[in-house]
């Protein structure tokens, strides 16, 4: 970085888009911040003073502008000094919009470009790296609390088309997943899974396509190359722009790893990769996504392409439900009084699910403007319109109780 660049950065800092949360540290509150298109892998945790300014990090505050702030705000100067320690600090991990990050992104995003696989983003953090504790690990989730254990498939899991699971970390949400897992185990053969994940992060498109094969510790995972072809010939080559949203997306990877898992080893596993864009437009206009001409366009050509290629296919909506508390923007802590109201509302939700019913579901979410932040919107809406003779059941619903971010799950399935 130039000295004009660096001073640019330190002048007028500008913030990018991060997760930001609360947290407690060594009993100390401070609010953390991480990166959700992980580009940088740190968090970094922040003094509530000192996390009090950074909304005014967004380029056109200067530093003498914020010290203004800070001080009208605490009744205390913030030096000079302190202030531009925490920007380089902030620079360093990434967290800036700077030409540091620039150069950055450029080299991260160009070696994506080149590679024909997608690489596990998330083993060794996630879930365990090793071959063998990964096994042993998502074998643990089907004996666990709250887990099938012995349960078996149902008798219409021969008929099964369509799967909600979460797509929350192992650790909070392992024991969900196995319901739904559990449930494949009794599907005949599938010649691919349809997965249709929650992308976080914004994307020019309704959809984001990729034609890479996904790695995993347990094996590859390939993308279904002829279903492709078909598809993008109905589609456009424009829902690959996206392809990079992939490779940071979790929701996609968690569902590769547990069906390599489960999957014979040695088979293979084809699968088509889509990640589902923001309903929000939906949400806040009252408006049906039916009454939108790409998402029109693109569910009748997935439909076109399932019966034009034939075979089985299963659809995997990847989705977590709510989202709730100060972590999501609420302004006060969940009460278990309310996670009651949460679980009565997602319930209500789901029947929707069970009943086929992708409109209903969508009025539902939408009719107090999705203030439990239901993320699994978009995927959970699509397989319904794809599916729309398949009738559901609900197979386990969870919760992971934090009073600073509770999020809600579910394992549905769907059958013919």
């Amino acid at each position: 970085m130039t000295t004009r660049d660096s001073d640019e950065v330190c002048n007028c800092p500008r913030l990018r888009p991060l997760e930001a949360f609360p947290a407690v540290v060594s009993g100390r509150e401070v609010l953390c911040l991480r990166d959700p298109q992980h580009f940088s892998k740190d968090v970094v945790y922040l003094p509530m003073h000192t996390a009090a300014v950074l909304g005014l990090f967004d380029g056109q505050h200067s530093l003498l502008d914020i010290q203004e702030a800070y001080v009208r705000r605490f009744g205390t100067l913030i030096f000079r000094e302190d202030l531009l320690e925490v920007i380089r600090s902030l620079d360093e991990h990434l967290f800036l919009d700077s030409p540091r990050f620039a150069d950055h992104r450029a080299a991260v995003e160009e070696a994506f470009r080149r590679e024909t696989v997608r690489s596990t983003l998330l083993a060794g953090t996630g879930y365990a790296a090793e071959p063998e504790a990964l096994r042993r690990q998502l074998d643990g989730y089907f004996n666990a609390e709250d887990s099938p254990k012995s349960t078996p498939p149902s008798p219409s899991a021969g008929s099964i088309t369509g799967l909600v699971v979460p797509h929350i970390d192992f650790a909070r949400g392992g024991p969900c997943y196995a319901w739904g897992y559990r449930e494949l185990e009794g599907a005949p053969h599938v010649d691919r899974w349809v997965i249709l994940g929650t992308v976080h992060a914004p994307i020019g498109k309704a959809f984001a396509l990729t034609r890479k094969d996904f790695d995993t510790p347990l094996g590859r995972v390939e993308t279904d190359q002829q279903f492709m072809d078909h598809f993008l010939a109905l589609v456009g080559d424009g829902y690959l722009e996206d392809e990079l949203s992939h490779r940071a997306e979790h929701s996609v990877e968690f569902q590769v790893v547990f069906l390599r898992h489960r999957r014979p080893p040695g088979s293979r596993v084809w699968i088509v990769p889509i990640l589902c864009g923001s309903f929000d437009r939906f949400v806040e206009g009252r408006r049906s996504p039916q009454e939108d001409d790409e998402m029109e366009g693109f569910i009748a050509a997935l439909r076109d392409t399932l019966a034009t290629v034939g075979g089985r296919a299963v659809i995997i909506a990847s989705a977590d439900l709510a989202h709730v508390g100060p972590r999501f923007g609420d302004p006060r802590r969940i009460t278990p009084g309310q996670l009651r109201e949460v679980a009565d509302a997602d319930r209500e939700m789901l029947a929707t699910v069970e009943n086929g019913d992708a409109e209903a579901f969508f009025r539902v979410v939408a009719r107090d403007g999705d203030r439990r932040r239901i993320c699994g919107l978009p995927p959970i809406y699509t397989m319904l319109r794809v599916l729309p003779q398949s009738r559901g059941r609900l197979l386990h619903y969870g919760q992971w109780p934090d009073p600073q971010g509770t999020v809600t799950f579910a394992s549905l399935a769907m059958y013919a």
